[in-house]
């Protein structure tokens, strides 16, 4: 089978989705299919978005583009467009059997070049635009604006044959939106490996690179901080606990929000909350299993439209996590079966503040609840078996 892949948007080599696409291409390839992808690139001489990955059966084709600004969504979308309609130009030119899109804002154009030619296609969904973009309040619900970026996604949906979902709360919002249940498959995103992970404080290289003490209870957020990642209510939580001197917070990464939060930080006078800036991905199992508790927070309603893809390995480090998501989520149910962690309000941090300060009481040890529940839904080689299945029966 030959397989196309358009990415129209710029590769970042923090993105933590490299290593899950990473991932899918190998699985493609490994099951015997040629893919020609078709990538965003600023310079012809760059090559990071091949992810390392050099096969016969994988040509590049690279389009130029220019960085857009990603807090301007007139911009963002505007780059895309012309990103994509040129990617549907060269897609119109091949013989392929399947489409496989990373849905963003300009597919449309992809997605209809493909099924000009004949193709198949499979539209995986990492989040609903633009539905999150309302959630974290850059356009407003009822505007011409998301009617008119919904009016496209909603061809792209119908247009699919198979559409993927990271979630099962993702998915029944999609099915509100009257696509039909048979073509929507929910896969998981994964960790690193298929194994679990078992880290000694003794031995972990982050608690090296930055002395953490053995004798306090870390409350720890690392990833994006963006308008979606809730991280202020995080913060919130951080001021409840300002007398409790054993409990430290540490928030770890960088985005669009860092500058706010920083400033948040300073003027409570938050002692108890240290900012440490983006670490390399090989260090993500280290700080995840440093953590007495993890915590992933989004903003209200976040779980139908986006599930952050550090969920599964969290899970797999065996510590506990706070899920700051809708309660009676179909995720709050999944955690409650699993008892792999706790789901708590994305508004309320005395809710957040109470079950930090729970598990700071507990001595710490494996959480069994989230190793069975990363077994069960979000090992590597079990979800990318997913993935070549999808297509191998479209």
């Amino acid at each position: 089978m030959k397989i196309v892949i358009a990415t129209p948007i710029l590769y970042e080599a923090s993105s933590p989705f490299n290593h899950l696409f990473k991932d899918i291409i190998e699985g493609f390839l490994t099951a015997g299919h040629e893919i020609i992808r078709i990538v965003a690139c600023e310079h012809e001489k760059e090559d990071g978005y091949k992810l390392g990955i050099e096969d016969d059966n994988i040509r590049y084709i690279p389009v130029i583009r220019k960085k857009s600004d990603h807090g301007n969504i007139i911009q963002r979308y505007t780059s895309d467009v012309s990103t994509t309609v040129k990617m549907a130009k060269i897609i119109k030119k091949i013989q392929a059997d399947v489409l496989f899109e990373d849905v963003c804002y300009s597919s449309f154009w992809t997605v209809r070049a493909a099924k000009s030619k004949g193709m198949k296609v499979v539209s995986m969904l990492q989040d609903v635009w633009p539905d999150n973009a309302v959630q974290s309040g850059l356009i407003k619900e009822k505007s011409l604006l998301y009617k008119y970026f919904e009016m496209w996604q909603q061809v792209v949906y119908k247009k699919s044959d198979k559409m993927i979902c990271i979630s099962h709360d993702m998915k029944e919002f999609i099915k509100l939106k009257g696509i039909s249940e048979k073509k929507i498959n929910v896969i998981y995103n994964w960790g690193y490996s298929d194994e679990t992970v078992d880290i000694p404080w003794s031995e972990n290289l982050f608690v090296k690179k930055y002395n953490l003490s053995r004798d306090k209870f870390y409350a720890i957020y690392a990833g994006n901080i963006g308008r979606m990642q809730n991280v202020e209510l995080v913060i919130r939580a951080a001021e409840k606990l300002k007398a409790n001197a054993n409990i430290r917070f540490l928030i770890i990464g960088g985005g669009a929000d860092k500058e706010n939060i920083e400033k948040e930080i300073k003027e409570k006078n938050l002692s108890n909350v240290t900012m440490l800036p983006l670490q390399d991905s090989k260090l993500a199992t280290s700080i995840y299993s440093a953590a007495g508790v993890n915590i992933i927070p989004l903003v209200p309603g976040g779980i139908k439209t986006a599930l952050p893809s550090k969920t599964g390995v969290c899970l797999s480090c065996g510590r506990p996590v706070i899920f700051c998501f809708d309660k009676q989520s179909a995720f709050d149910k999944i955690c409650e079966k699993y008892k792999s962690g706790n789901c708590v309000s994305s508004i309320n941090e005395n809710e957040l503040a109470q079950a930090i300060v729970s598990y700071s009481k507990e001595a710490i040890k494996k959480n069994q609840g989230a190793l069975y529940m990363y077994k069960d839904l979000f090992v590597r080689t079990d979800n990318i078996k997913k993935y070549v299945d999808i297509l191998e029966k479209i």
